[in-house]
């Protein structure tokens, strides 16, 4: 297994201090509306059944110990093994599966098998500070039928990783979704004036690298009753990706305009990157969700801290990373660039006039996941069946820095073969991300 780096995207780790924020807050107070009852943290549940690590269909040999307890796992907990040899497997009926683990500075390289058939080797290290509950590979085309996933800790790791742990969270059966892991810095997103950045030292998603002088990508926070932020999106569902802790408030959801309820995010022990709140089964449509901070707290917290760290998006359909051999490329192009937080960990880039990707595909949408930030804000046409469609420009501006997003999609296709070719076209050195196609 080879690892080939992309050097504007991929800055070394970087090590901050943060500021202290004013975390203060008084008793809750209810002036924008009057919501039902307070709503219980959530975790995502996908169309297939989600087999927790706990579950006794999984099995664990070897040396596996809790994973750091202060993340927010699915279920409320992780296993990791470091141990050579130790193995996690899970048999189960379907034809395909989603291993939820961890990828991050810390993560070494797991093998993966089914039924016994060749073995692939999945590196976990990303450069970003490590995720919680994130997707580390989906396996599809398995037949349907009786399977066996086997993972094994290989006791190895890249050289730029400054661990080998491999983290068992969670697995989805027959998901027949996609998940698209929003950071908080994503330009669609609509804040109102007082919310700050958080502290880029603490462990929130897709913090620990950035292109100097710009700091991380960490969260934003706010204390102020009436603050907010609206986050439309397609699909048909959403988790709320968020922060617990001793001096967390309250905060007001709405969904499409119609209020969910109070999120309590209280908690006498800290949980970064924890699902505070989630909703599913919605049309796979246009829809918003809205977090409005009331300013207030539970009687035992010492403030009235709301934070937004990530969202979780899950679309119906099937998803091919930028390695499936559907897909083919013309041209320079880096692979395996794990300098954020991608899909499945990595992407292919390129900022070279006239690089293409071209990906095959049998169905009636696709979507192509990709970037938009400074850095990653080339320019490129986009055609289907040979036909262009659209110029697509993925600049941003820092501190906005969008990620897993779906740059570009078509509706209404006939139901049969198609191709979406992306055809890098700038000449200014910025580069083009294929992150992952979307396919219903």
């Amino acid at each position: 297994m080879s690892r080939i780096f992309l050097g504007l995207l991929a800055i070394p780790l970087l090590a901050y201090a943060g500021n202290p924020i004013d975390r203060g807050g008084g008793p809750f107070i209810n002036s924008t509306l009057t919501p039902p009852a307070r709503v219980p943290a959530a975790v995502l549940p996908p169309p297939g059944p989600r087999v927790e690590e706990s579950d006794r269909q999984v099995t664990l040999a070897g040396a596996w110990s809790a994973a750091d307890t202060s993340l927010g796992w699915s279920g409320g907990s992780a296993m990791e093994s470091t141990a050579a040899g130790a193995t996690a497997s899970i048999t189960f009926t379907g034809s395909s599966i989603r291993w939820i683990g961890s990828r991050g500075r810390l993560m070494g390289i797991a093998s993966m098998s089914v039924d016994g058939g060749p073995a692939r080797e999945v590196s976990l290290f990303g450069r970003p500070t490590d995720e919680a509950h994130t997707t580390v590979v989906t396996l599809s085309d398995l037949g349907p039928g009786q399977h066996t996933l086997v993972i094994t800790v290989t006791g190895r790791k890249e050289g730029q990783s400054d661990g080998n742990k491999i983290v068992v969270d969670a697995f989805d059966i027959d998901p027949g979704n996609t998940i698209s892991h929003w950071q908080d810095t994503d330009p669609r997103f609509a804040y109102t004036s007082k919310w700050t950045k958080s502290d880029i030292a603490l462990p929130f998603s897709g913090t620990g690298v950035s292109n100097l002088p710009e700091l991380p990508v960490s969260a934003h926070e706010t204390a102020t009753a009436g603050e907010s932020v609206t986050v439309p999106f397609r699909g048909t569902g959403i988790a709320w990706v968020g922060y617990r802790g001793p001096d967390a408030g309250i905060a007001i959801v709405q969904v499409d305009g119609n209020p969910q309820g109070q999120v309590d995010l209280y908690s006498p022990t800290v949980s970064y990157q924890p699902v505070v709140y989630a909703i599913a089964g919605l049309a796979d449509a246009d829809h918003s969700l809205k977090i409005q901070a009331t300013g207030g707290r539970n009687a035992a917290s010492s403030g009235s801290r709301v934070v937004v760290d990530a969202f979780d998006v899950t679309t119906p359909g099937r998803r091919y990373e930028q390695y499936d051999p559907a897909i083919t490329y013309v041209g320079a192009w880096t692979f395996d660039n794990n300098a954020r937080v991608w899909t499945e960990g990595v992407t292919a880039t390129s900022n070279q006039k006239g690089a293409t990707a071209t990906f095959r595909f049998t169905g009636t949408s696709v979507t192509w996941i990709g970037c938009e930030k400074g850095s990653a804000g080339g320019v490129a046409n986009v055609f289907i069946d040979g036909t262009l469609v659209k110029e697509v420009r993925l600049s941003q501006n820092y501190p906005i820095e969008g990620y897993q997003m779906p740059v570009f999609r078509a509706d209404g296709l006939p139901n049969g073969p198609h191709t979406l070719q992306i055809e890098v076209t700038n000449t200014d050195g910025s580069y083009v991300v294929v992150d992952a196609f979307d396919v219903r």
